[in-house]
């Protein structure tokens, strides 16, 4: 994609590389282009952006600002990888790519903010973030927002107009509003607490877990999952990888249940946090990785492969893990998924491995086994 200047500062030609699995990946966010739009950038202004994308705002912001310093954060490991692929072709080199699972990890001050919360984000999750923004605020530094009515931006205004300070709409492009909040003074501003905790069974094995909005079934082991664990049979000691592993609990029970060697990646740094953070308080040992599919694990075989596939991602991204784990598995090795049976993965599934098996069918849901023979 490509995007012309409107304005003498950065270069006159943008250009961005894509992908599947990524917020608006064919073009660009109207929220974004209000953004670029509305923000008034001095050249030594130190920038965040919060949840870069594929790195729209960090290129242009960044490039905009030669003599400050631009972090562009980001919760997924594939978004990250497109921010830095798309920084480096753009030739920018004042910002740096930053993963992050809440945005109290960053440790430094900054003149502006920008975030435009992605529609489908939980209200909590979006002011959560926006409170711990504000905490990374020079005094009379700005942080803007943009999005529509429908995707909760009115309720964020507000959320804003709580702290200490100015807040006023800047612009109206269309359906998208813009708004600039001017931080005044010291204040500690409202905590949103987001985090979950609760308790799964299974066979007489009782764990607790911990978890927070956004994530998938933050507060309950959904029944897909529970119908995943209780239909895999691997050997004890069996090298399986949790694939797509949330906060961990295919995984853990697994562990728990058959004694397995457990190995977990996700793209999602929030999701990993709390899967490490599992393991950890339920003494399970096993390996995390937060890498975008099986970019954690380029050249390990594994005995099985157990997943409950992010389906809302779209086709692209499950046809990749499915023929990513073929190519991970051992010899004989197994691929066990539980999805909805609208998704009818059988036949795909059927032309990647030698072998497909239902082992079970219940609400909806379907549980089955792919081998792959040499």
């Amino acid at each position: 994609m490509k995007l012309g200047s409107k304005t003498s500062k950065g270069r006159e030609i943008y250009e961005f590389e894509s992908s599947n699995g990524v917020p608006s990946k064919d073009s660009f966010r109207d929220s974004e282009l209000a953004l670029a739009d509305a923000v008034n950038i001095e050249p030594e202004d130190d920038i965040l952006v919060i949840q870069s994308g594929y790195g729209f705002l960090p290129v242009i912001l960044a490039d905009q600002a030669p003599n400050g310093e631009t972090i562009a954060g980001e919760t997924s490991d594939r978004a990250y990888q497109l921010t830095k692929l798309n920084l480096d072709d753009n030739g920018v080199e004042n910002c740096t790519p930053q993963k992050v699972a809440f945005y109290t990890e960053i440790d430094r001050w900054f003149d502006k903010i920008v975030y435009a919360p992605r529609g489908y984000e939980p209200v909590d999750v979006v002011k959560n973030r926006i409170s711990n923004a504000v905490k990374l605020l020079e005094n009379d530094g700005e942080i803007l927002i943009a999005g529509k009515k429908t995707s909760g931006i009115n309720r964020y205004q507000n959320h804003l107009k709580s702290f200490s300070g100015e807040t006023e709409k800047l612009i109206q492009n269309g359906k998208q509003s813009v708004y600039r909040y001017i931080r005044k003074g010291e204040f500690e501003p409202e905590n949103i607490d987001i985090e979950t905790s609760f308790k799964a069974k299974i066979d007489q094995i009782e764990v607790e877990f911990n978890a927070c909005e956004g994530l998938f079934s933050p507060r309950r082991l959904d029944d897909g999952s529970r119908l995943l664990i209780e239909n895999i049979e691997v050997d004890e000691e069996a090298e399986v990888l949790d694939l797509a592993c949330g906060y961990g609990i295919v995984g853990i029970f697994m562990q728990k249940l058959q004694g397995s060697k457990i190995f977990m990646t996700d793209d999602d740094r929030i999701a990993t946090h709390f899967c490490r953070k599992n393991a950890e308080e339920t003494n399970v040992e096993c390996k995390v990785k937060n890498r975008d599919c099986l970019d954690g694990f380029p050249i390990k075989k594994f005995d099985a492969i157990v997943s409950n596939p992010p389906t809302h991602q779209g086709e692209e991204v499950t046809d990749e893990m499915f023929s990513e784990s073929h190519r991970a598995l051992k010899d004989g090795g197994s691929l066990y998924l539980v999805y909805n049976q609208n998704m009818r993965f059988e036949e795909k599934l059927s032309n990647i491995f030698s072998e497909t098996e239902k082992l079970e069918k219940a609400d909806n849901y379907v549980v089955l086994e792919a081998i792959k023979q040499s």
